[in-house]
């Protein structure tokens, strides 16, 4: 635990880095950013300068040898987590991961072993665990407001086909990035390159929004996915649009997952639609935030009983707690576990199991 403030590096100085992370990390009160990465020197530079950081490197190895740090974000392109996360644990240090964990299941359980290992604080940057609602409706579930969990569908549904579908950015999305973190345009650039390349972004519309309302179905549920059958429907574009997906979890509750490519109001709107089934009821959510339960002459509105945290304050509190609760990275894992088995399922056909420690 460290002596007055968490000494935190940032490995990849990105979008959400700046727009979350960092001004998540320094409201706690509790951890001070002092050494940022990124490959540009020129948009380093001009980071360090905006964020008032006092070391910057070009090369994460060279951050993680120089640097007196106690733990990491790493938020980089989707498909360079593992490297970087690897090797801060094995030097000691905690980790925060942007989602998702991993691109390939192997690596996401790589990572779960290191932690393991180094005994050090391994989380990704979900949001939605962390909300009030969501913690309050964990709390109920566990409790038995509907009894056995039976059954999950989730439906999603945001707009990102503007990726793939123009080489360049609508003005919306620039005018309102530039806004949100005050970086020129340019200072994006590499963001919409490497989403444009499944093999670095992990597919389409399921690998880019899915991981945060998996990891809210897994955890509401209480167990892993043990099999997963998918169907995929790429409407035209490079990646899939379109996503069914069907699981059956370690616990025998059903999960039904559907993810849509679909124009919303605005760039940055997803929409939600959540039905829990129990053999005494059942628990519905909808995009206005509304949870409701209906059972037998029973119909309760569930409030948040719980604040809103974000994972940042969850992270740091549990380092200066000393409580690492290794769930928070298998269950991550499991997350991985679900993407991959459902694009391979889709590509593939047939259904796909997922046994213990996430192989399939």
């Amino acid at each position: 635990m460290p002596n007055s403030k968490l000494r935190v590096g940032i490995i990849g100085v990105g979008m959400i880095a700046l727009m979350s992370h960092i001004p998540n990390l320094r409201s706690t009160g509790r951890a001070e950013i002092v050494a940022i990465c990124r490959r540009d020197p020129r948009y380093l530079a001009m980071a360090q300068e905006r964020l008032n950081v006092p070391e910057a490197y070009t090369d994460w190895r060279e951050m993680l040898d120089r640097a007196a740090l106690d733990a990491v974000v790493v938020s980089t392109p989707n498909h360079m987590h593992t490297a970087p996360t690897l090797a801060a644990l094995e030097r000691g240090l905690h980790v925060l991961v942007q989602k998702p964990m991993a691109l390939h299941n192997q690596d996401a359980w790589a990572m779960v072993d290191a932690a393991e290992r180094a005994d050090r604080v391994l989380m990704v940057a979900f949001g939605l665990r962390f909300m009030g609602i969501w913690r309050t409706v964990k709390r109920r579930l566990n409790q038995g407001i509907i009894g056995e969990i039976r059954q999950i569908n989730l439906a999603f549904s945001s707009y990102r086909r503007w990726i793939w579908e123009a080489e360049t950015s609508p003005a919306e999305g620039t005018d309102l990035v530039r806004k949100l973190t005050g970086m020129p345009d340019g200072y994006f650039a590499g963001w919409r390159t490497w989403h444009r390349d499944p093999a670095q972004m992990g597919g389409g519309m399921f690998a880019d929004m899915g991981p945060h309302v998996i990891d809210l179905a897994l955890w509401l549920a209480g167990a892993p996915p043990v099999e997963v059958t998918a169907l995929s429907e790429t409407a035209g574009l490079p990646v899939e649009c379109f996503m069914n997906v069907q699981a059956r979890l370690a616990n025998g509750a059903l999960l039904s997952l559907t993810s849509a490519d679909a124009p919303m109001p605005n760039m940055l709107e997803s929409k939600q639609l959540l039905m829990i089934a129990g053999d005494r009821g059942v628990l519905t959510a909808d995009t206005t935030g509304d949870v409701w339960v209906y059972g037998r002459g029973i119909v309760e509105k569930i409030e948040p009983e719980l604040p809103d945290v974000t994972s940042e304050e969850v992270f740091v509190s549990a380092i200066f707690q000393g409580e690492n609760d290794p769930s928070l990275a298998r269950e991550a894992a499991y997350v991985v576990a679900l993407i991959e088995a459902a694009y391979s399922s889709a590509r593939k056909g047939g259904t796909v199991q997922i046994h213990s420690a996430g192989e399939s």
